[in-house]
């Protein structure tokens, strides 16, 4: 009987474990899409924000986790309070999923302009923090009701991490390869497409996990926001656990929000060159994590920080120095071989930190006799998204100090002429080429302006001559002549449109190909001519430190914490659980 009851309970943990574990992926590809990607988005899809309004956009973020503050602790507190007969987290995960998609779909869908773009950003933001915390914290809250067996908890976690990193590198792959040179439509496709693998996700885990059965009578009182509070307040190693957290997500994340500035500006406006990237970043993640369970039965986790830091550490350095000596030049061969470093060492250093932040949840048990998984691990989303604010506030900060954001806008123009012109019918795209193009066979060459550069622009004798300039440009373009452009952004265009060697518009008749026949359009020849061929010394220094030195100094933190102030050693973590046993089947005896 005792055998037979083993055998059911191990197939419950494997079907708990894979329906959990790969019920992530959908996930965290929307969570890339939209705390990765709704920056880049905004930044480069035609929106021609100014750099005030991108800046208000950046200090929004930090007011939007503000409101989660509120929210993930509040949204613990109804899971902890919901007992249905389908559980207390799987409800929420299916019903977050659900209202999160119409939310995200929106989100990439509808474009007004200017400061009313930044009022729709606020309000379908916080709609977008609301209904993913629905999701999010039910889900991670599942990891510590699934087992109380280290070995098994660890199996768990590790498998989570590594299928939701694949989630991760698998949507930040599609994305990018999908939306560079096409970012308005791409955007709007991949939303759609990644919201309905969202939900099957969602489903997966939903109908596939079967919860531990509650014991109604151990239920003492409700999860109060007093409640919360307290047991936060009294849980010091879930204090410092999350503030290292913090540390790590900041420090962590920078290399991959400002990565795709630094691989643009570097490298070039290439959507495969960012996939081989994003590819390595993902191959030494997935294979260092599938080892995670395998390492931490030989080092100890706090060995592997400090492995790990030393890693992370090389890669971070190697990266800054890419470029700058002779014998590292910057390409996307260096750029993945140092980034292995970083992105091996960080996918260990992370996963200990969220075995250490799960190990609290014993510890609060052991002090107080209660375990509160969904009010104790309610921090770990809190704390990832108090952090994504932080961090989306200074890549703010960097890409507007730099000069960054006010020259990527080029790059948005270009995105932003390419939307118009696949709207286009044939003849419209026809007369809109024959309004830029010098090529020979255009019957209306004589009348197109010759282009001038930003300097010979500027060097006109006088305003009315620039002025003069700029409204030919928009009486002869048909797209010009709404642009809400500002001259200089105009004339920019307008030179990077025409020039001949970027090659922006080729005739295709080839019945044999993937490409549609007729005319068509590609940008990124143009968008290297207006953003890395142009960008100056200051640009570049401030983005570099931007994603080697910071990071390395905020993990250093976080890893120092975590070693002065953190506890729940392997050794004290088993001692802790050893004595909860024991008083409960002290309690157990005396109730028989």
């Amino acid at each position: 009987m005792e055998k037979s009851a083993l055998t059911l309970e191990q197939k419950l943990m494997r079907r708990n474990k894979w329906a959990y574990s790969v019920g992530g992926i959908g996930r965290d590809m929307i969570y890339q899409l939209v705390a990765t990607f709704f920056i880049v988005y905004i930044q480069y899809s035609g929106l021609g924000l100014t750099a005030a309004q991108f800046t208000v956009i950046g200090i929004l973020l930090v007011v939007g986790r503000i409101w989660d503050a509120i929210n993930d602790p509040f949204m613990g507190s109804i899971v902890e309070n919901t007992h249905s007969k389908w559980g207390k987290f799987r409800p929420w995960i299916l019903i977050g999923a659900l209202l999160s998609g119409v939310v995200i779909i929106a989100m990439f869908s509808i474009r007004p302009s200017g400061w009313w773009y930044v009022a729709f950003f606020f309000i379908i933001y916080l709609l977008w923090e609301i209904t993913f915390t629905m999701n999010d914290i039910p889900y991670w809250s599942l990891i510590p009701a699934l087992s109380r067996n280290k070995k098994d908890r660890d199996v768990i976690t590790s498998m989570v991490v590594v299928f939701a990193g694949i989630g991760a590198f698998a949507g930040n792959a599609i994305i990018t390869f999908t939306t560079v040179g096409n970012a308005v439509k791409g955007y709007q496709i991949i939303a759609i497409v990644f919201v309905l693998f969202f939900v099957l996700c969602s489903c997966l885990t939903a109908f596939g996990v079967k919860e531990p059965e509650e014991d109604l009578s151990e239920i003492k009182e409700k999860a109060t926001l007093r409640k919360i509070f307290r047991v936060i307040k009294n849980n010091d190693q879930l204090q410092w656990a999350a503030l290292a957290l913090v540390f790590y997500s900041i420090g962590s994340g920078l290399l991959t929000a400002l990565g795709y500035n630094f691989l643009w500006l570097e490298i070039g406006y290439n959507g495969l060159m960012t996939t081989i990237f994003i590819v390595s970043f993902a191959i030494s993640n997935i294979v260092v994590q599938s080892f995670y369970a395998k390492l931490a039965k030989r080092f100890t986790r706090n060995q592997l920080m400090l492995f790990s830091f030393i890693a992370l550490a090389f890669g971070y350095a190697m990266m800054l120095s890419i470029g700058w000596v002779d014998f590292l030049p910057v390409n996307i061969i260096t750029a993945c071989i140092f980034g292995l470093f970083v992105f091996g060492g960080q996918s260990i250093f992370y996963m200990v930190v969220i075995v250490n932040m799960t190990n609290t949840i014993e510890y609060n048990e052991f002090k107080t006799g209660e375990r509160n998984e969904a009010i104790v691990f309610s921090l770990r989303p809190f704390v990832a998204k108090f952090s994504s604010a932080l961090q989306g506030l200074i890549v703010t900060l960097v890409l507007v100090l730099s000069g960054i954001y006010a020259m990527s806008q080029n790059v948005g123009a270009l995105e932003g002429e390419l939307n118009q012109f696949e709207e286009m019918t044939k003849t419209e795209k026809i007369k809109y080429i024959n309004s830029i193009s010098l090529r020979e066979d255009n019957p209306n060459k004589n009348n197109v302006v010759m282009a001038l550069s930003v300097e010979n622009y500027l060097a006109l004798p006088n305003d009315a001559a620039k002025a003069a300039y700029v409204q030919i440009l928009k009486d002869q373009v048909p797209t010009f002549s709404l642009s809400a452009l500002d001259p200089e952004e105009l004339v920019t265009l307008y030179e990077a449109l025409q020039d001949p060697e970027n090659a922006v518009f080729s005739y295709n008749n080839n019945p044999d190909d993937n490409i549609a026949d007729g005319w068509n359009m590609e940008i990124n020849q143009a968008a290297d001519s207006v953003f890395s061929e142009i960008a100056d010394t200051r640009m570049r220094v401030s983005l570099r430190l931007s994603i080697t030195l910071l990071p390395t100094v905020l993990i250093l933190a976080a890893w120092l914490l975590l070693k002065k102030k953190y506890i729940i050693d392997e050794h004290y973590y088993e001692k802790i659980n050893i004595e909860i046993n024991d008083k409960k089947k002290i309690g157990n005896n005396q109730n028989t």
